[in-house]
């Protein structure tokens, strides 16, 4: 078992999503969520399973490569946006350049907390989008 699905498997609502790590390093997560268990009452995929598809792989690919232990995500703002329903498996990808998390990690620890903004697309089975995600985080430099 990978760190990510490990990290999943300890978040009992991921972990009823069934989601499955499509790829993953130490800078890209790419995750899949099944249609089957993750409907809502009127059969197209529940508006709080695609939020927590989008929401989730930024903080844990910061949890992968930082550790816990100096620099924590916290999520502090999040809009959705639904553009179209669906029955189809759903995926998303997020990625993070070196660069990126050079930067992150020098103001987080400078500054005690940087703010991060990142849009996540949320794809069907064809690749359309079906819902698009806009979410603030917050690194906290945690000091012991």
């Amino acid at each position: 078992m990978n760190f990510f699905e490990e990290t999943m498997k300890n978040i009992p609502m991921l972990d009823n999503m069934n989601l499955h790590i499509v790829e993953h390093s130490k800078n890209k997560l790419v995750v899949r969520m099944p249609f089957a268990g993750n409907q809502n009452h009127v059969g197209i995929v529940y508006a709080g399973a695609i939020f927590s598809l989008a929401e989730f792989p930024f903080g844990a690919l910061s949890v992968y490569r930082f550790g816990s232990d100096e620099i924590v995500p916290v999520v502090g703002e999040v809009a959705v946006r639904y553009l179209a329903p669906t029955k189809s498996d759903l995926t998303v990808s997020i990625e993070v350049s070196d660069q990126e998390w050079e930067e992150i990690e020098q103001e987080t620890k400078s500054k005690g907390k940087f703010k991060v903004v990142r849009e996540v697309d949320v794809k069907d089975g064809t690749g359309k989008i079906v819902a698009t995600l806009k979410a603030t985080y917050f690194m906290l430099h945690v000091k012991h």
